[in-house]
């Protein structure tokens, strides 16, 4: 039995994330917006991200780079995941214009970003359209352990709803 592209996207949406965006140390550093992203180890510490094979992200890591930076968002940087997602333009070269470091990868980090995982590439497995990059931590830290994170579900992007 085939499964309906279009269904199959109903249904994942259905499941929701938070969002990232991966950033890539290239010249000029390159972003995209991922909320395919898990841990799949604490010891050795490793995480996983899943790219697209239509995008230049894959072509970067797949010929030029060897590691990467993912950023969860806040909700007040919706407008990078929106941007990195080719979404919307922005009036601003985010990598200039917002506060950056460089992680240990090289790859650029948002210093206002809720969290922040740099890897170096430890496997990649092609899986249909797309090739999981499995990353092994080389940083991690919080950096705005009081924001919130923004939030994708059914098509839309949101955050957390208060527990009452």
């Amino acid at each position: 039995m085939s499964v309906d592209p279009d269904e199959f996207r109903g249904v994942m949406g259905r499941f929701a994330t938070g969002v990232t965006v991966v950033t890539l140390p290239s010249d000029p550093p390159h972003g995209i917006t991922v909320n395919a992203f898990s841990s799949v180890s604490l010891s050795p510490p490793l995480v996983l991200i899943c790219i697209d094979h239509d995008t230049r992200a894959y072509e970067l890591l797949s010929e030029e780079v060897d590691g990467y930076s993912v950023n969860v968002l806040t909700t007040e940087q919706r407008d990078l995941g929106e941007y990195f997602a080719n979404m919307v333009d922005l009036d601003r070269d985010p990598f200039e214009a917002d506060p950056t470091r460089t992680g240990e990868s090289g790859a650029p980090v948002f210093e206002e970003s809720l969290a922040y995982v740099d890897c170096t590439v430890d496997a990649a497995h092609a899986a249909g359209d797309h090739t999981v990059y499995v990353g092994a931590v080389e940083a991690a830290e919080v950096l705005s352990p009081d924001a919130d994170p923004v939030t994708f579900y059914d098509g839309k992007w949101g955050r957390l709803a208060a527990d009452d």
